[in-house]
């Protein structure tokens, strides 16, 4: 086991860099993520290889860009033939993946994982039997038994949708419960090398969730661009600017038929029609945060209770992040450094650790590293 390290990879959804202490954010409540961050190498400049979901992924997974892997947009689905990291590491490994995959199939265990915990009952190929409509995630079967019902109609069967989650107290949000799982996964592979991929869902829109009042919207510090029309970008992300924009000039919130642009609707279901009302997203989104830095904590906890801390590499990133209002847009799909450059943390004590890694890297190291 000496010879064999553990590799713990955690990934949190639409997480932008400047959401962690290190990247200089001295008010946000991630006492978690400092800890880790203070044992590992942080990497100033890390970017993504694709803002959005399934392509950044592919590349997390792969080592691949998307457009050689496949994927390059999402409900693309990545090719059975195409391997990932489970696939690549030595037989001697027992490999879990837990939470959001969005590669295509979300319920079925594959590409080389031997333990699978699904979170997503949405992410499904499109072409599927209505009796594998009715197969729920894991996740979904815990809400169940915890005395929730699903609300949101799709194909004729009911799912809980973000929003719907978005309202369940903290100890049943995504990133506790796959926090617990993980951990449990740890105490019980703690004898034989293990690699372990916790994909969480926060702190991705929509805009709210259990710590809803954890910062005053009009105490987050905001920068030159918020709500700032991108004058010298691209016709696309001036259109998105004027879109947002234009409901603060008229005063009339959007309703869900006029979200005619697929990148405003993570805004749905929020007021956009006044600057706090932006302010107030962005503090929640940030303190969506906080559950994903709960989470880490248990995941943590779990390696050293274990006694396999000091043998087990812990990545901390993200697939994206999220404009939240800078340069008047929402959402990713852009190459901005809100969307496109995320955190990213290694630790690994066997070799060092509590430096900062200055210059520019991409995800697409990762794998092959």
């Amino acid at each position: 086991m000496a010879d064999r390290h553990n590799l713990v990879v955690i990934l949190s959804d639409q997480q932008r860099y400047d959401t962690m202490a290190c990247y200089g954010n001295d008010w946000i409540q991630t006492p978690r993520l400092n800890a880790l961050a203070d044992e590992s190498f942080v990497f100033e400049a890390p970017y993504v290889t694709q803002p959005v979901c399934t392509p950044s992924r592919v590349s997390l997974l792969t080592g691949l860009y998307p457009h050689a892997a496949g994927p390059i947009m999402n409900k693309m689905h990545l090719d059975p033939d195409i391997p990932v990291i489970a696939e690549m590491v030595s037989e001697e490994y027992h490999c879990g993946y837990y939470g959001k995959w969005h590669l295509g199939d979300d319920l079925e265990s594959q590409h080389g994982f031997h333990e699978w915990v699904s979170s997503e009952d949405g992410h499904r190929p499109e072409y599927t039997r209505r009796e594998y409509l009715r197969r729920m995630s894991d996740y979904h079967r815990y809400l169940v038994d915890q005395g929730y019902e699903p609300e949101t109609e799709v194909a004729g069967e009911k799912i809980f949708d973000a929003f719907q989650r978005a309202e369940l107290p903290e100890e049943h949000q995504m990133a506790a419960f796959l926090g617990r799982g993980a951990a449990e996964f740890i105490g019980r592979n703690k004898h034989r090398p293990f690699v372990l991929y916790v994909s969480t869902f926060e702190p991705h829109p929509p805009f709210y969730g259990p710590l809803n009042d954890l910062y005053d919207p009009d105490d987050i510090p905001t920068g030159p661009t918020f709500l700032q029309r991108p004058e010298g970008g691209s016709l696309v992300n001036r259109a998105r600017a004027d879109y947002n924009l234009q409901f603060i000039d008229t005063g009339v919130t959007p309703s869900p038929d006029e979200y005619i642009v697929a990148a405003n609707a993570a805004g749905l279901g929020n007021d956009v029609t006044t600057e706090s009302d932006w302010r107030r997203m962005r503090a929640r989104y940030m303190a969506n945060m906080t559950l994903v830095d709960r989470m880490v904590g248990d995941i943590t906890d779990a390696l050293e209770r274990a006694g396999i801390a000091g043998n087990t590499a812990v990545v901390f990133t993200s697939d994206h992040g999220e404009m939240i209002g800078d340069h008047a847009m929402l959402e990713k799909r852009s190459f901005y450094e809100e969307a496109s450059r995320v955190p990213l943390l290694i630790r690994a004590p066997w070799i060092g650790g509590g430096d900062k890694v200055p210059g520019s890297i991409s995800q697409i190291d990762l794998v092959p590293t």
